[in-house]
């Protein structure tokens, strides 16, 4: 039976284009390695509170502290377990530096720059999704000074 998932995701990035990623190996679901922060909205959620509660309990970050925005939803079908999934994308600028973080779901976190963040092993291909925000992150922020 097919079954239908919303996913909030925290891309956390910094003034050298490097995003932020979540370290996974002793805690992969999937055998991935590493994970942008953020998971599922819960029924009863909007994407926006759902992505306030995520980064809260993974990282222990207030947003309202923060410069973000909504940028983009991500649709995928995972052949493998029949699922629809669209994941609600918020990028985060910050200047934080890794060992600023308190990561609290899992080990660490630490920056890669866009096209070492393609390489890596993650649970589904966000290859497209990474373009996007490479080919757009400066875009993002001028669109939304205009408004």
């Amino acid at each position: 039976m097919t079954t239908t998932r919303r996913v909030v995701i925290a891309a956390f990035y910094n003034s050298n284009n490097e995003l932020l990623l979540q370290e996974r190996w002793e805690y992969s679901k999937h055998w991935e390695e590493w994970a942008f922060f953020g998971w599922w909205i819960e029924v009863w959620e909007t994407y926006e509170e759902a992505f306030f509660r995520e980064v809260k309990e993974e990282l222990d970050l207030d947003m309202n502290d923060f410069d973000y925005k909504y940028v983009w939803v991500y649709y995928s079908f995972n052949i493998d377990m029949d699922r629809h999934v669209y994941r609600y994308i918020y990028a985060i600028k910050t200047d934080l530096l890794e060992c600023e973080y308190t990561v609290f779901e899992w080990v660490w976190c630490k920056y890669f720059t866009f096209e070492e963040s393609k390489k890596l092993n993650f649970t589904s291909d966000p290859t497209k999704f990474i373009d996007f925000l490479s080919e757009n992150i400066n875009n993002i922020w001028k669109k939304y000074e205009k408004i």
